[in-house]
Parts: structure tokens; C-alpha cells; sequence
């Protein structure tokens, strides 16, 4: 009998040449992570919601509109540079090698780290101090399940791109016969980069006519209580990311449509602001709107053409935001409440200065965290998914000669 071949090895490295680092995805990516702390801090004491307050409210104030005017967008574009970050991951790696590493790096600190710090930090923190959280008749020995239901915090982001990857990987055992490495010439379409204008017209097509799955996939496997678990529009671009925006001919057509995506970004936007400013934004119903869907397209196809046309290069900068958004994002969510708290019970200040110093304690508390935290083993592991050898490893190297913002 033929034996039945693996699927599961590459092969050899050595015989594939790879295009060079996206580093416009870092950048895109600690970008957001950061607006996603500047989010939460206004999140903290929204008006519009209805949960996640910390504070009085007495309306709908400048925080809430920045965080109605970014939330479409947010984690919809998260979860496209998750896709193509996947697809480039693969092109290097084993499906075998790709499956161990996101099982460490995303369902390790989703589960395993929740239940070992952050019930006893953020969770006990939400549940003792947001307003009508949780009923104060409840059994004592249900606390501890609140408490880790609160300490999920950020980290369904982790949860669901965990389940994208496992299908992802599913995907491609089922769909190939081949070695697992993508060829070449598929992720880089031309070796020059440069498309013809008919293959810009062509994708710009495309991706009008994408707008329909987009607001397709909004309509379906949206959870009816926790809205943020939105399945079907985070997978479509998760995997729309994965199969499309890897390609260099892909990425040429964004840079020279930027403009024209970043003014129908702006037009839906103030469409959409004027259409639902004032209410709950995470409502299900404004989610599966067509305007809220149109604006998180639009602008998600603008940030990636202007972040490739403008911050494709490596800079300690971008380094820096490669190497130590995900522990920004694991930690944030904890010194934004608890700091907001602080400032408003202690501190009789301004409410905009207020708000700037629970942003400067959040951020300098994220980061001082994690960089304890991934010096400590065991806890490194569970909180961050991260091993001795992938804190000694750089992430991006950007030359001898760079300055902080680009190279000299």
C-alpha cells in the first residue's frame, strides 16, 4: 500500500524566496492597539451604552463621540491585518508549526491566563465597581465565575482569531495536496509590485462589490448578549485578509486609490455619525446596518493603503509597537478602570486633564506589567503566550542605522 503523504511539513525554506517584512502590518497594528486603549479610557465613562460606565453620566459628551465615530472600524480592520499576518505566517510555516504557535499565543493567555490573573485584577475590579453589574444578592460561590467572566476583558479578540486560525488550518490540509508553503509568485502577484492601471480598475471593482459581503456576513453568528463576539463579519475579513490583501498587486491598487477610499471613509463616516451619534452604537441592530458596514469597509481599505504608502519601513518606532502591542492590549483594560476610578474618587481636577492623566497611568501601567510579566516564566506563559526563546527573539529589525522614526 502507497503511503499516505504529510501535509502537515513544508518545503524547504531554502528553495523558496519570501517577500521582504509588511512592515506597514506592524505599524497598523500597534496603531490600533493603541487607539483601542484611547477607546477604553473614554469606553470607561461613556454615556450612550449603558454598561461598561464607571462614573456619572449627564449625556452624550466629546469621549462618546470619539468612540461611536471609530468603533465600526476598530476591530473590523484588527482582524484583516490578522489575515493577511496569517497568510504570511504560512508562507514560512508548517500547518502543524502555524497551529502550536497561535494554540501558545492566543488560547493559552485567553483561557489559562484569565483564570490565573486576570479574574483576580480586572474581573474583581469590574465586578465591585461597575454600576448594576452585578446583583448584589447573588450567591457568594457565584462570584469567583463573575469574576472570570469579567476578567475576559479584551480578550475575546484572542478567542475568536484562535477560532479563525483553528479553521484556517482546517482549510488548507482539506484543500491542498501540495506542500503548505504558497508559492512565490501568488503572494508577491509581479516582482516589480507595480500593477497596471486595469488591474487597479479591477480591484477597485472588487472591492465595491466586497461591500455586499461585508454587510452580508454583519447579518450572520452574532451572539445575542455579548455583542463583541461577532463571528460572521470578523471572519469575513479575517479570511477576505488571508486570501486577498496579501498580494502585491493587491496592495498597489490601495496605494493609488487611498484618496478615494479615505473620502468615502469620511463621507459614510459623517453619515453614519449624524445617523446614530447619541445612541448605542453596540446595539445589534445599528451593527448590522448597511451605513455602519459601507463605513467600516471604506475606512479599513484607506488605513491600509495610506499605512502602505506612507510607513511601509522599519523604525525602532514600529519595533517597538510590533514587539509589545499584544501585552498593551492584554494589560490596558485594568489600569484604564482602575485608574479612572482613582482620578475621579481622589483627584478634583478638570475632566480633560483628568482623562489625560488616566491615559498617561494607563499606558505606563500597561507597559510596566507586561515588561515584569514576560521576566517571570511561568506567568509569562499563561498571561502572554510567550517562551524563553520568543523573548529573546527581535521582532522587526529595523538596521544599524535608524532613527526612531526612520532611517537616517
Amino acid at each position: 500500500m502507497r503511503p499516505r503523504p504529510d501535509f502537515s511539513h513544508s518545503q524547504p525554506l531554502a528553495d523558496v524566496t519570501f517577500p521582504p517584512r509588511a512592515h506597514y502590518l506592524d505599524f497598523i497594528r500597534g496603531a490600533t492597539v493603541v487607539l483601542v486603549v484611547v477607546y477604553h479610557v473614554f469606553f470607561a465613562r461613556n454615556h450612550v451604552l449603558g454598561f461598561g460606565g464607571l462614573l456619572p453620566t449627564n449625556g452624550p459628551g466629546f469621549g462618546d463621540a470619539l468612540t461611536t465615530f471609530v468603533y465600526p472600524w476598530l476591530m473590523f480592520s484588527l482582524f484583516l491585518v490578522a489575515g493577511i499576518s496569517a497568510r504570511l505566517s504560512l508562507n514560512r510555516r508548517s500547518n502543524r508549526e502555524f497551529f502550536g504557535e497561535r494554540t501558545t499565543k492566543l488560547l493559552v493567555p485567553s483561557t489559562l491566563g484569565v483564570l490565573a490573573f486576570h479574574s483576580w485584577t480586572l474581573g474583581v475590579l469590574t465586578t465591585t465597581s461597575a454600576p448594576g453589574l452585578v446583583d448584589p444578592s447573588i450567591p457568594s460561590f457565584v462570584f469567583p465565575v463573575v469574576c472570570v467572566l469579567g476578567g475576559q476583558g479584551p480578550l475575546w479578540f484572542a478567542q475568536l482569531l484562535f477560532v479563525y486560525s483553528a479553521l484556517l488550518v482546517i482549510f488548507r490540509r482539506r484543500s491542498t495536496n501540495s506542500a503548505t508553503v504558497a508559492n512565490p509568485s501568488v503572494t508577491t502577484a509581479e516582482s516589480s509590485g507595480e500593477a497596471s492601471l486595469r488591474s487597479t480598475l479591477a480591484w477597485t471593482l472588487f472591492f465595491a462589490a466586497a461591500t455586499l459581503g461585508v454587510w452580508g456576513s454583519a447579518q450572520v453568528l452574532n451572539t445575542p448578549v455579548i455583542t463583541v463576539y461577532r463571528f460572521g463579519i470578523y471572519g469575513f475579513a479575517f479570511f477576505l485578509g488571508y486570501l486577498v490583501f496579501h498580494r502585491a498587486d493587491v496592495e498597489t491598487a490601495l496605494v493609488r486609490t487611498r484618496w478615494f477610499w479615505g473620502v468615502c471613509a469620511l463621507c459614510f463616516g459623517v453619515l453614519y455619525f449624524r445617523r446614530f451619534f447619541g445612541a448605542n452604537y453596540a446595539d445589534g441592530p445599528i451593527l448590522r446596518h448597511w451605513l455602519t458596514n459601507v463605513y467600516a469597509w471604506t475606512a479599513t481599505l484607506a488605513i491600509l493603503g495610506f499605512a502602505k504608502r506612507y510607513v511601509d519601513r522599519p523604525t525602532r518606532f514600529t519595533t517597538f509597537l510590533a514587539r509589545t502591542s499584544f501585552g498593551l492590549y492584554v494589560f490596558h483594560m485594568f489600569f484604564v478602570y482602575a485608574a479612572t476610578l482613582l482620578f475621579a474618587r481622589f483627584c478634583d481636577v478638570p475632566e480633560p486633564l483628568e482623562i489625560a492623566f488616566v491615559a498617561a497611568a494607563s499606558f505606563a501601567g500597561s507597559y510596566a506589567t507586561y515588561f515584569v510579566v514576560r521576566r517571570v516564566p511561568g506567568l509569562r506563559f499563561l498571561v502572554l503566550g510567550l517562551r524563553r526563546r520568543d523573548v529573546e527573539r527581535k521582532i522587526g529589525e529595523t538596521g544599524k542605522k535608524s532613527s526612531f522614526f526612520g532611517k537616517i
